[in-house]
């Protein structure tokens, strides 16, 4: 359901005066989304303005509670005009340093949709309004300049504030947005911001430091780890080692002065040269290089840091390593867990999780046209179809083959698609992948592969699949038992 826009005097007046269920029902069907507390402080806002300029008309469509798509970024108040994009925040109580840093944010933000926008926060207890300026420094502002920017405002007709935002322009990786990453053109969660802060406080300590970093996927792991690293390289000797081939981003980096290798290189590095290891993908090390890596830093004195996800393992022998249980088995570790997802596609994910398991019917699965799929019977056909949509933007993953053996699924890819390997850690927009004909389910509705491959399918599919920031296609090739999971749950 798309958000709707609302009068603010319509709003503060329905929680006066309807039932709780009723309340509940008209705020959802507007899509607001507010807290009672919050209710109450806009409320004042609201008599605070009508005191100086009764007029409901200036009252008119405001979105209540707005979060931009897939990412965990949420605005009080939202108003949007030709000439200008109006931002209200509301604090029952807050610190003059809080509020800069959120309008400094929410200005990042907005700022790609507009290129004016006003972003002002009113703390509620002192009835004090505040605006961000030209010049990034907050100010304390009579109300007669909200009232202003309230009467001025040239409204947009909008059918949803989602068709303003793209997701991509918020969503920066290291690796597919370098540009952007290397100059600070992306925000930390409070979160991330909190576990970046604990973790250069350890490693600025004078003791040896041993940390882990983890994180789901669409918690932003990879940023994390990778914003560390930009904060700290500067003053110490960093070594970043990924535990799998360099991508494009990588190297990008490298031409930065960054300090990256494969797992399967660093054992020519010397320790006694690096203030800091960081082991990025760590799920994917080999037990020996975790040993020997821990032996050689505690001798050298080296802080070390393991980002890893334990799902995101490609092979059986990857996932009976358990990186995570020789963490533990140290005891020495400082653990630090993401658990906020701020790059979920809600469709995705669902989809994600009804897809691996067909017994999975307990899932709201919010269909908005993001997940879509082929059917084809002919090997031949499709590879000449992922040739036409790899040219029309899509990124068409492949399984990551044997180096040994020929297997199936070879003989339907295109040699210049990336495989499961290749793409660990990042994210594309648009992203295909072939489920051919050796996909199924077993007795209990999980998805398994009965053919033979050197890699584990499965997760190699998961794998690739998690790496969509926006639409999915499946192409299926003779497998009718996913095309009708795919009725079933799309139709």
């Amino acid at each position: 359901m798309f958000m709707k826009s609302i009068n603010l005097i319509s709003l503060a007046q329905a929680h006066d005066s309807l039932l709780h269920d009723e309340y509940k029902n008209f705020t959802k069907y507007y899509g607001v989304d507010i807290k009672n507390n919050e209710t109450i402080d806009l409320k004042v806002l609201v008599s605070e303005i009508f005191l100086r300029l009764p007029d409901v008309g200036i009252f008119n469509d405001f979105y209540v509670g707005y979060k931009i798509k897939h990412i965990s970024k949420e605005f009080d108040l939202l108003r949007f005009g030709r000439n200008y994009v109006l931002n209200v925040e509301i604090k029952s109580t807050s610190t003059v340093e809080k509020i800069k840093t959120q309008l400094t944010r929410n200005n990042y933000y907005l700022g790609h949709i507009s290129k004016v926008v006003h972003n002002l926060c009113f703390v509620a207890q002192k009835k004090i309004l505040y605006r961000l300026n030209s010049f990034g420094d907050l100010e304390s502002i009579d109300f007669s300049y909200l009232i202003q920017l309230l009467t001025n405002q040239n409204l947009i007709d909008l059918d949803s504030p989602d068709v303003l935002f793209n997701p991509s322009d918020y969503l920066v990786s290291p690796f597919n947005s370098t540009d952007k990453f290397l100059n600070g053109q992306y925000f930390l969660t409070g979160q991330q911001e909190d576990i970046r802060d604990e973790v250069l406080g350890e490693i600025y300590d004078n003791k040896t430091a041993f940390i882990s970093i983890t994180g789901s996927a669409g918690t932003g792991k990879t940023l994390l780890t990778y914003d560390i690293v930009r904060f700290i390289k500067n003053s110490k000797n960093v070594v970043v080692v990924h535990c799998g081939q360099l991508n494009d981003g990588h190297h990008r980096l490298r031409q930065f002065g960054w300090r990256i290798v494969s797992i399967r290189d660093f054992r020519n590095y010397d320790l006694n040269d690096i203030d800091l290891v960081v082991v990025d993908e760590a799920q994917r090390i080999y037990p020996q290089q975790f040993d020997n890596l821990v032996v050689d830093a505690q001798a050298k004195s080296t802080d070390c840091i393991f980002s890893y996800d334990k799902q995101q393992t490609l092979s059986s022998a990857e996932s009976r390593t358990d990186i995570e249980g020789k963490i533990d088995s140290l005891g020495f570790f400082s653990k630090f867990k993401l658990s906020e997802k701020i790059r979920t596609n809600k469709e995705i994910a669902s989809f994600i999780k009804v897809l691996f398991n067909a017994n999975r019917n307990d899932i709201s699965f919010p269909n908005c046209g993001n997940v879509d799929f082929d059917y084809f019977t002919s090997t031949s056909n499709v590879k000449d179809y992922i040739s036409l949509i790899s040219n029309e933007g899509w990124e068409v993953l492949r399984l990551t083959p044997s180096q040994y053996d020929n297997e199936h699924h070879e003989s339907y890819s295109q040699l210049t698609s990336k495989t499961s390997h290749r793409v660990i850690g990042q994210e594309f927009d648009n992203v295909a992948v072939v489920i051919d004909q050796y996909f199924r389910y077993d007795s209990e509705g999980f998805l398994t592969y009965n053919s033979r491959t050197y890699y584990d399918s499965v997760k190699m599919l998961f794998q690739n699949i998690t790496r969509t920031r926006k639409k999915l296609k499946l192409i299926i090739i003779g497998n009718r038992q996913i095309l009708n999971r795919c009725l079933t749950v799309l139709g």
